[in-house]
């Protein structure tokens, strides 16, 4: 839930000052107020050190952390000690690498002395010029004859040449060789055995990382203390200290007592409308991985009401509609257990991110019971399990209404599959209408595919009105209009099948005529308009005659919500593809295609799944019911080490 703030304004003597803001930092409630706050701090050089030294660190092979008393100057003069190895060793690299490229650039040439060079030069009175040439050009150049062929490497051919002066040749390319090969060898086992020692030196302060981690929240501590007593106002010479704060509403019994034994008072006052009161949210259990999901986007306003929990529960109702397949769940709860098993000591984030797995894969498995879909493989409705799914049971209840009713649907089957004409039952119509399947072996229930298709495709329409509903339900006070565009959505639900020639479930489930929800449904629909548009003009008076845009809008957003059947139909028919194709092409080949396939409608399943399951709660969903834009609350606290 979102905590109302308040401002208070803390006063006191000034001996008590760093007494007070060390029982602060370490409750951590207390946001200080601070102009600084707008203004990007830079961390001191200590801190940026240990930060940079970590960062290093961490890339290292993972070693044994050893346990060591802090020592702060020791750490501090530690990270001072990898950075300049660090510093070193990419130094070292880059001219590894350099003597590397030259070695292979002279290599050719041979070991050879300079200062045989010079004395050519000098007593010889000849110019010794080396060249080279893509071999692939020489073969078209007319070579002189003091050109002096030496070899070949990759694709570049080598020459030497003695003249009395430089000369240049068209073609080829003068080399200069300031270090002879034997030289630039030397100097590269040197370099190489340097940086060995300079790595291996490194590496060995990877059992450090925990005790650097320390001294980092140390100065941290000491760093975030520092920042909010900067604006602490000292009135009456000096002997008060005066300083503002947020404190959430339901700390302020903890704020008397943190002050108990100090000469310190508080009071509470107001503030301005200009100014930005921070969000304080407090959630415990599944609302708490619903928070993490709203921070995802944004963070509500204080004027908000908490969408954690609602957020949380629909975005696994959605994942797992769009996964679409129990034997997916099942997978994934595997993984959530392994992970919960295998990690028991994760804290925090990381042990939400866990049951969050459990809690969405939980979903998808009953939703793949509900709809009979495991690993692409539809149950059949004559077996055990069959007759206990809840999407197989509507098919069945469709099927008898058009049986009773024998309308256009029941003719068109009928036509079809004329056996049709003897089944006594909804059952028996369902399981009548069967082709054999176009790839692999086995039959597909026409019937019963296309009915299921449609109960799905209606559900997720029911569920995008339900959902948007729920939205204009929670801040119906504050946008009464919302009541109307309720019943314009319900209504157009009623209606419009009767223009599409549709049959719904309520027709089924209710056996309530067509014509009469048809005229129910157009007087909600217009009556919801004309509703929506009057109370938003008693509400917002002039402003309200913006209301009529929500029209488009809230058909765009129910309309949306169809990406949840569409999604879902997709990964079904990859699944059942896959298997088809892994079941025709044999047994080797075909296990396979069946395990790259799914692993890849897997991991596409996942992405869309988290994807689209948070953004109809983020875009459809926010529209009606979330301010956004606020800023959460960022007290004074002492950072703790992780255990270890």
């Amino acid at each position: 839930m979102i905590i109302d703030v308040k401002k208070y304004v803390i006063l006191g003597v000034k001996e008590d000052l760093d007494r007070f803001f060390d029982r602060a930092q370490h409750k951590g409630f207390i946001e200080f107020i601070s102009p600084a706050a707008k203004r990007s701090v830079e961390h001191p050089g200590e801190i940026q050190k240990l930060a940079a030294a970590l960062k290093i660190l961490r890339k290292l092979p993972v070693k044994n952390q050893l346990d060591l008393s802090l020592d702060i100057p020791g750490a501090l003069q530690m990270a001072e000690r990898v950075l300049e190895l660090k510093n070193e060793v990419e130094k070292l690299s880059e001219e590894k690498r350099l003597l590397e490229a030259e070695v292979s650039r002279v290599a050719p040439f041979g070991d050879f002395s300079l200062d045989d060079i010079d004395y050519i030069e000098r007593e010889g009175k000849q110019k010794v010029q080396f060249f080279c040439v893509k071999t692939e050009l020489s073969h078209q150049i007319n070579f002189a004859d003091e050109i002096i062929y030496i070899g070949t490497e990759y694709d570049l051919d080598y020459f030497i040449t003695f003249n009395g002066k430089a000369q240049q040749y068209p073609g080829m390319i003068e080399m200069r060789i300031d270090r002879p090969l034997g030289e630039l060898k030397n100097h590269h086992s040197f370099v190489k055995e340097s940086l060995h020692e300079l790595e291996a030196e490194l590496k060995g302060f990877a059992g450090h990382v925990d005790y650097i981690y320390e001294a980092l929240i140390e100065f941290l501590n000491g760093h975030h203390l520092a920042i909010a007593k900067k604006e602490v106002s000292f009135p009456l010479d000096n002997s008060l200290f005066a300083v503002e704060a947020w404190i959430p509403e339901n700390k302020a019994v903890s704020l008397y007592a943190l002050l108990d034994g100090m000469a310190v008072h508080c009071e509470e006052i107001g503030y301005e409308e200009s100014e930005r009161a921070p969000t304080y949210m407090e959630n415990r259990g599944v609302a708490r991985i619903g928070e993490d999901l709203v921070r995802i986007y944004d963070i509500p306003a204080t004027t908000d009401n908490d969408p954690s929990r609602w957020v949380f529960w629909f975005f696994a109702l959605f994942f797992a509609i769009i996964v679409a397949d129990g034997g997916y769940g099942l997978l994934y709860l595997g993984l959530g257990l392994f992970l919960k098993i295998k990690f028991p000591q994760l804290k925090g984030q990381a042990k939400r991110f866990i049951k969050m797995i459990i809690v969405l894969s939980t979903a998808c498995v009953i939703w793949g019971v509900l709809t009979s879909a495991f690993f692409g493989m539809k149950i059949d409705p004559k077996g055990y399990l069959g007759r206990f799914s809840a999407i197989y049971y509507l098919a069945e209840k469709k099927a008898e209404y058009h049986m009773q009713l024998q309308d256009d649907v029941y003719q068109y089957w009928v036509d079809q599959y004329e056996p049709l004409k003897d089944a006594q039952t909804g059952r028996d119509f369902l399981e009548t209408a069967i082709a054999p399947k176009t790839i692999g072996s086995g039959i597909s229930y026409k019937m019963l595919n296309t009915f299921v298709d449609n109960i799905l495709l209606e559900f997720s329409l029911l569920l995008g009105i339900l959902h948007v509903s729920i939205s204009f339900f929670r801040y119906l006070l504050r946008h009464w209009a919302g009541i109307g565009w309720i019943a314009f959505m319900i209504g157009g639900y009623l209606y419009f099948p009767s223009i599409l020639h549709a049959t719904t479930l309520l027709h089924i489930l209710t056996e309530i005529p067509k014509n009469t929800l048809a005229e129910v449904g157009i007087q909600l629909i217009y009556g919801g308009m004309a509703t929506a548009f009057f109370l938003a003009l008693l509400q917002k008076r002039l402003k309200g005659i913006g209301e009529i845009a929500n029209l488009v809008q809230i058909f765009a957003d129910v309309l949306s919500y169809l990406r949840l059947y569409a999604l879902g139909l997709a990964g079904a028919i990859m699944a059942e593809t896959f298997n088809e194709l892994g079941e025709a092409v044999g047994f080797a080949a075909g296990a396979f295609v069946i395990l790259l396939g799914h692993g890849v409608n897997i991991s596409l399943g996942i992405m869309a799944g988290m994807i689209h399951g948070l953004r109809l709660n983020f875009i459809e969903w926010y529209h009606y019911c979330f301010d956004g834009g606020g800023r959460l609350l960022r007290p004074l606290m002492r950072l703790k080490p992780k255990e270890h």
